[in-house]
């Protein structure tokens, strides 16, 4: 197996991880929703700010954040392309064990 085809191998299994991961979030998106929905119509018109609408409005909207940050994680590390090959196998240095003065 070269060794492009191991950083291949690698990037898609870990490309699968974060989908997985992606899938998982997708799960609590119900429960976020009920609540946030929930908080959302037990507002009353005379709070300027109530505390558990704003609360369950920021953990659901970073929850859609997060699921789209990991589905697009797992698209580029499926791709692998050139940014991703030098994650995973960065060039070999070609200092010999020679340490440089600064």
């Amino acid at each position: 197996m070269s060794k492009r085809e191991t950083v291949v191998l690698v990037s898609r299994v870990f490309a699968l991880l974060l989908a997985v991961w992606a899938l998982v979030e997708i799960t609590y998106l119900p429960e976020h929703l009920l609540a946030l929905f929930h908080h959302m119509s037990q507002r009353s018109v005379l709070a300027a700010h109530d505390y558990w609408s704003s609360y369950y409005m920021v953990i659901t909207a970073l929850h859609f954040v997060r699921i789209a940050g990991l589905s697009i994680a797992a698209v580029l590390f499926w791709k692998c392309g050139p940014g991703v090959e030098r994650i995973f196998s960065p060039p070999p240095d070609n200092t010999n064990g020679v340490v440089q003065a600064i």
